[in-house]
């Protein structure tokens, strides 16, 4: 699992910023999760990438979700309702 950082967010799409060394190349398809204050989880999926930024869009726009929030890039093998 990868941490992100929200770094800018529109109406559909959101930019974050992994942290740590990551290959762009792979992210795109992976997806994503995001647990907000009320513990429930988001899904959304990686749609693009430019160093050092990924664009993820979610499947319904999370709510509560602000610049500088983390959100999870999950592995192939992990599970999106896993802690």
């Amino acid at each position: 699992m990868i941490d992100a950082i929200v770094t800018s967010l529109d109406k559909e799409n959101l930019l974050v910023t992994p942290n740590g060394d990551v290959n762009f190349s792979s992210l795109v398809g992976k997806r994503v999760r995001y647990r907000d204050n009320s513990d429930r989880i988001w899904t959304g999926r990686v749609v693009a990438v430019e160093e050092p930024y990924a664009t993820v869009k979610f499947d319904a726009f999370p709510t509560g979700l602000g610049q500088g929030q983390i959100l999870q890039i999950l592995e192939d093998s992990e599970n999106v309702d896993a802690e």
